[in-house]
């Protein structure tokens, strides 16, 4: 017996197509992702600057150091790796805070350039500033090191940055013995507390403002 078969041509002609169509804009799309990522990659490792400006807008603090170091090991500009360490103590990365701060702190550039940075704060809020808004970014850097140094397990490290950071300079409002008093206070560390209570103790002071708040931290130290 001889047996007839039909075939739907329409039906076969049309997944057929399908196939076709889906396939071309499946090869379109990976193209244009390929497109992309070569296009980031350029601009990742061509601009690190902008990348780590792009970062830095979005509070994206841990990409934005990395792009920021790129930059330093592009430049070689004591400035980017002043960006590295801000970035670094925004993103709270202890690991990266003392990687890049110690390498600031050890440049000869360090005290002319955090001079620079206070005349630069100081003209942001108008001249205006005070014993109770002073700021140091000496004393920002140094304190943030100490109290990485320290979330790292190196207390003696963390007690001399601290040390070398008073050195010349009074008891200054938010300096890096506070800061890392009030590290120690937080962590309910008994023996560092005392340690620091002790040197701050036997700091000299230049006036009244600076002894109150000497105070100030000594009683915290108590607690």
């Amino acid at each position: 017996m001889i047996k007839y078969f039909k075939f739907d041509y329409g039906h076969t002609l049309g997944d057929g197509l399908q196939k076709v169509v889906l396939k071309t804009a499946l090869k379109t799309f990976i193209g244009l992702a390929v497109i992309l990522v070569l296009a980031f990659t350029a601009v990742s490792l061509g601009l690190p600057g902008h990348m780590a400006t792009f970062f830095e807008k979005t509070g994206n603090y841990s990409f934005a150091t990395g792009y920021a170091s790129l930059a330093y090991t592009y430049s070689g500009e004591y400035g980017d790796l002043a960006r590295c360490v801000d970035d670094s103590i925004l993103s709270g990365d202890d690991a990266n805070v003392v990687n890049f701060a110690l390498r600031m702190i050890d440049a000869r550039e360090f005290e002319e350039y955090c001079k620079t940075r206070d005349i630069k704060t100081s003209d942001v809020l108008g001249g205006n500033m005070s014993s109770l808004t002073d700021f140091s970014y000496k004393q920002y850097v140094m304190g943030n090191l100490a109290c990485s140094q320290y979330a790292l397990g190196r207390k003696t490290d963390a007690l001399s940055t601290a040390e070398k950071a008073m050195k010349d300079f009074g008891f200054p409002r938010n300096n890096a013995y506070a800061m890392l008093s009030r590290r120690a206070f937080e962590n309910g560390d008994a023996d560092m507390k005392s340690t620091l209570a002790e040197k701050v103790g036997s700091l000299t002071v230049s006036d009244a403002d600076e002894e109150a708040y000497r105070k100030t931290i000594l009683e915290l130290l108590k607690l």
